[in-house]
Parts: structure tokens; sequence; C-alpha cells
């Protein structure tokens, strides 16, 4: 009896290290709820608070069918850490910025026109045009329609324009924000499209039709010429301009 129970104290030594390692890991991890920063975002910046990588789990889950959160992540770390990573957490999971931007849609013709056409395009917009006037062979414009759009940073946003005889177009959109030194937007994604109506021996099909596909930059308060689109065989063309408001 006496052998067989010294024969076991090994055994329980080399166990309990380990059970008291996973005991002490469940005890430190936690799970944080996440808002508007996405998973894998999420994941790096739990990793870039890990000095020893081999020292913390860290695992994501979301929730597809609730709108309203992004999801959850769990870390498994020491004290230490959660406190680093809940600080970085706090700083990184915020609604992202939003900004209202004007889309200005003219009419652009070889011939000089009206000066009343030309007096209802806004002022900044006229200035956009002054400067770039030498890269365009337009002689005069007309303003025809403007919306403004809301968009999110990273998140698509799209609005219409009403064109003449009855044409509608399309604008989609998504950009990104620069940082405090450079205080400017990039569209990494500009896109205008005329809708129209094809007709199919199934009926009316709906359909778009790709003027212009672009990326740029713009300043906040600036007004840029995003780009042209002409029509096969005519002279005139549509020009789209781009206006960032500044932050209400």
């Amino acid at each position: 009896m006496k052998s067989a129970l010294l024969r076991s104290i090994p055994v329980l030594a080399l166990l309990l290290p380990g059970a008291l390692a996973a005991a002490q890991e469940a005890e430190n991890r936690v799970t944080y709820e996440l808002r508007f920063l996405g998973s894998h975002a999420a994941e790096v910046l739990a990793w870039d608070q890990c000095e020893q990588k081999e020292k913390c789990k860290v695992a994501t889950s979301s929730l597809p069918n609730d709108p309203n959160r992004r999801g959850f992540l769990e870390l498994g770390a020491a004290p230490a850490v959660q406190e680093k990573f809940a600080r970085a957490l706090a700083k990184a999971d915020t609604r992202p910025p939003s900004r209202n931007l004007q889309i200005l849609l003219l009419s652009a013709a070889m011939k000089s026109g009206t000066g009343t056409a030309a007096a209802e395009i806004p002022e900044n917009a006229q200035k956009a045009l002054a400067d770039i006037r030498k890269f365009l062979p337009f002689k005069s414009y007309q303003l025809v329609d403007a919306a403004w759009l809301t968009a999110t940073e990273g998140q698509a946003a799209q609005g219409r324009l009403a064109g003449s005889n009855g044409a509608a177009y399309q604008v989609k959109l998504r950009f990104r924000a620069g940082d405090q030194d450079t205080p400017a937007l990039f569209l990494d994604h500009f896109e205008l499209g005329q809708e129209m109506v094809v007709q199919t021996k199934d009926g009316p099909h709906y359909d778009t039709r790709r003027l212009i596909d672009t990326t740029f930059s713009v300043k906040v308060g600036e007004t840029v010429v995003v780009g042209t689109s002409r029509a096969d065989g005519a002279d005139g063309a549509l020009v789209v301009l781009v206006t960032a408001a500044p932050a209400s």
C-alpha cells in the first residue's frame, strides 16, 4: 500500500502544474464586445498588446443576424495585458466618422453658353473648373443636378441624379479618412452610372451603364473635378464634381 502511494506522487507532481496553468488561464479569459471594430482588426489589436505571444490566446465570434453588434473577442492573457487591451480597444472601437459630400452633375459644351446657365453653377464649382480649364476642351458648362450624400468611412453610399430628357444617374462611393497630418478623404471607390431600361424577350430589364469609375483624394472644404463622360458621337459631355463639406 505504501509503495503504491509513493509511485503515484511523481504522477501527481507532473499533472499539478498543467492543471494549475489551465485553471489560471481560465481565470484570465475576458470577453469583449465589439461595437464598430471588425473581427480581424480586433484580433490584430489584441496580438499587438501581447509581447509574449505564446502566453496569449485570441478568439473572435460574429453575430451575422444582429446588425447592431459586430461580435465578440475573447482574450486569454495576464491581467496586465488585459488592461492594455481594454484601453486600446476603448480608443479604437469608436463610431467611424461621417462626411457630407456634394455631388454636382454638369453638362459641358464646345460652344459658349449663356451667362444665366453659368451663374447657376456654385462658386466653388466654378473655381474648380477654372483651375483645370486648360485640360478640358469645353467652353461652357450648365448645372444639370446636385445631390448631398452622407457617407460613413468604409461603408458604401449611393444617391441619384436627374439628367435631361428623363435620364437618371446613380452615384456610388466609399471613402477613407486621413489622419490629423493629412486632413483629406481618399475615395477608394467612385462610380457614376446611367440607369437604363433594356427590352428583352422576358420584358423590360433595368440595368446601369457605367460612365465613370475612379479613385481620388479631396481635401475637406475642397471641390474637385472627378471626371467627364462623353457620349458616342456627341460634342458635349457630362462633368462630375465632388465637394467634401467641413464637419459640422
